[in-house]
Formats: structure tokens, sequence, C-alpha cells
């Protein structure tokens, strides 16, 4: 019964992730090829709502607290990852530190970094932990990822993007919050963390860019 549950755990995470892809890959088309994205979104939701079906559920996305100090200890360190993150992006791109204004499209940054922090670092990595620890890390990060990576590959898209960096700062801030995900038994510290560095890296933006629909 076991060796069935960690194979029914895989497949739902694999497909979960893999119609998070497809969303991403399509939503940028038009009707009616956009309906792609659509489904395949609707399938990761399927998936996650049938894993969900009780409270204690919960429990898969927001994690198992150690205790109410670690959780605070983390996610203090949560956001001094995120802050830190920010300003090593900032600077890769050539602009200030730190930003000089805050303008309303930052919530909506805030909200889409939280957003992905409970699917990836929420209910994909805490849904792998049944299997294995570090495992689930990496399979979060490398689902988020991909993810992003979809979002920028789809043929529809004219801009210029570097996909190596796009790669890089993806899995490596992905690691780096699984990791506080995993330690701390909460979400928390990576919720945090992202909602931050979406902050200070999108708290210019006047208006949304062409990615977030």
């Amino acid at each position: 019964m076991r060796e069935a549950r960690k194979l029914t755990v895989i497949f739902e995470a694999i497909l979960c992730s893999l119609g998070l892809m497809v969303f991403s890959f399509f939503i940028q088309y038009k009707f009616p090829v956009r309906l792609i994205s659509f489904s395949a979104l609707l399938i990761s939701a399927i998936i996650i709502a049938r894993n969900l079906r009780s409270p204690a559920d919960i429990k898969k996305i927001t994690g198992e607290n150690i205790s109410l100090k670690i959780t605070l200890l983390y996610t203090i360190s949560g956001i001094g990852l995120g802050i830190a993150l920010a300003v090593f992006y900032r600077r890769y791109l050539g602009i200030s530190l730190f930003p000089d204004s805050l303008h309303r499209f930052v919530v909506v940054a805030a909200l889409i970094g939280c957003m992905e922090e409970l699917v990836f670092r929420g209910f994909l990595q805490g849904h792998v932990e049944y299997i294995n620890g570090p495992i689930s890390i990496l399979f979060g990060t490398l689902a988020h990822t991909g993810y992003k990576c979809c979002l920028f590959l789809s043929p529809v898209i004219t801009a210029d993007v570097d996909l190596r960096i796009l790669v890089f700062f993806t899995f490596i801030a992905g690691l780096l919050f699984g990791a506080t995900r995993y330690l701390s038994k909460s979400i928390l510290p990576a919720l945090s963390a992202h909602a931050l560095f979406d902050i200070l890296v999108y708290a210019g933006y006047i208006s949304a860019p062409w990615w977030v629909w």
C-alpha cells in the first residue's frame, strides 16, 4: 500500500507540474488556443483540490509548524533572504539597489509571489515530501523553474529574455526558498521571502508587465 501511495504522489506531482507549465506556455495566446492553457490549469487545480479534502490536509501546504519561536526565526531569515536576493538581482539589472518609490502594482506582484509559493513550495514540495524531504525541495524548484521558462519560451513572446539568467535566478532562489520551507516546516518563511523579493524588484512598475495576464 505504501509503494502504491508513493506512485500516486509521484504521478500527481508530475501531472500537476506539467499542467502548470502548459498553462504558462499557452496563456499569452489568443482564443481559442488559450483554452489549452485554462484546461491545463484546471487539471492542476483538480489535483490540488482532491488532496485538500479536510482542514487537516491544509497542512500539506502550510506545513507542520515546529514552534512559534522557530517559525518566527525562520521567517525573519526569509525576509533577509528576500531582501538579499532582490538587491543582488537589481544590481544585475544595473538599477538602484533599492526602489525609489512604490506603485500600486507592487501589491499584485507580492500576491503573485505568494501564490507561486503556495503552489510550488506549499503543495508540490509538501506533497513530494511524503517520499523524501531533500528530493521534494529539488522537485518544487524544478517545477517552478520549468513554469517560469515555459512562460518566456512561448512562440508568441517577442521580448528579449536571457533564459540562462532566468533559469539561474529561479533555480537558486527556489532551492533557498524550498530549504526554508523544509527546515522550518512552515510555508511562512518562503512566502515572506518571495513576497518581499517581488515587492523590491517590481516596486517601480506603474502597471503590470506583459507576463502578468
